[in-house]
Order: structure tokens, then C-alpha cells, then sequence
């Protein structure tokens, strides 16, 4: 007589070997686990994200086009792009305004402004190791929030100037000159 048991709906013999059995449950527990870790980040992403709706439509179009794109040294595309080429083409993009290829010219473009009277649209400063220029910038987006092209892991993203990270780099802000 042959026994059948029956696993996540798939029944099975006591001729299959015990250690496929073991597989199959694993598999199967490690996909569920995947499915539910995905579904926590789009949510985690989602309400992050709505927590930080400026008044601006156009801008939020395009932050959410955006959002965690790729991250790529020197790149300037939806495939890979880097800091100062994300507020480059943001700002080309939402205010028709036109910024340098890199961090330490757009500082150049902006007037210094004090981290208390930051606006919608400014464009932050910060010291990077990691960057062969030793600059990093993105653009602020209110209540101590900015977008920016962080890195290789995490892509376009939304951060706070309160995170210790940016907190200890910070290096000022500026606002367009001719904005």
C-alpha cells in the first residue's frame, strides 16, 4: 500500500525521498517569505513616499517617474544616473532651468542659504567620500526631506537631512540665482 500525504496542496508518496519532501517545504517558505518582504518595501516606499507630496505636481511626477531608478557614476539616463545629473535634469525638467553637469559647479550657481530657511526647489550640499569629486546633492522637497540619486544600492530616493548620514556631511544649501 502506498501512503500519500499532502503538502502546500501537492500530494505526494512516501516514495519520494524525505530530503525533497524538506526541499519542497523550504522552497516553498522562502518563496512566501520573498512575496511578503517585497510587499512590506512597496508599502514602506509607497507611505514614505506620500508622506513627502510637495505642493509642486509637476515635481511629484517626477520624482515618482524616478524613484528608485538606478544610481550610475557619470550616467544621465533612466538606466543609471548620478546626483548632480538628477538635479541637473530635474531642474531642466520641472522648471526649465539650467544646471552644470557636476555638484561643485551647480554650488556655484546657487546663492548660499542658511539649513532654517531652505524652500521647496533648493538644491542641498554634502561632503562624499565615496565620490571621486568629494560632493553629493540633491534637491529639497520640504519638512527636512530631498530627493536625490544616492548611490549604487539604493538609487533615486527620498531622505531626510536628519539622518546622521547627511546630518555629519552636510556641506550648506543653495538657491538658484536666477530662480
Amino acid at each position: 500500500m502506498v501512503q500519500i500525504c499532502e503538502v502546500g496542496g501537492i500530494k505526494l508518496n512516501n516514495m519520494v525521498n524525505r530530503k525533497t519532501k524538506i526541499l519542497y517545504i523550504v522552497f516553498t517558505l522562502l518563496f512566501w517569505i520573498l512575496c511578503y518582504s517585497c510587499t512590506a518595501q512597496a508599502q514602506t516606499f509607497e507611505n514614505g513616499f506620500n508622506d513627502v507630496i510637495t505642493s509642486d505636481t509637476t515635481l511629484n511626477n517626477f520624482m515618482a517617474h524616478w524613484m528608485r531608478k538606478p544610481y550610475k557614476l557619470g550616467g544621465s539616463t533612466e538606466r543609471g544616473i548620478d546626483c548632480s545629473q538628477f538635479t541637473k535634469r530635474l531642474y531642466m525638467d520641472v522648471y526649465g532651468k539650467r544646471l552644470a553637469n557636476v555638484a561643485y559647479k551647480q554650488w556655484d550657481q546657487t546663492e548660499r542659504i542658511k539649513k532654517d530657511s531652505l524652500q521647496l526647489g533648493d538644491l542641498v550640499f554634502f561632503r562624499s567620500k565615496v565620490s571621486p569629486s568629494g560632493w553629493h546633492c540633491g534637491l529639497y522637497i520640504g519638512n527636512t526631506y530631498f530627493v536625490h540619486a544616492s548611490n549604487r544600492i539604493e538609487g533615486v530616493k527620498v531622505s531626510s537631512l536628519n539622518e546622521p548620514r547627511y546630518r555629519k556631511a552636510y556641506k550648506g544649501a543653495g538657491r538658484l540665482k536666477d530662480k
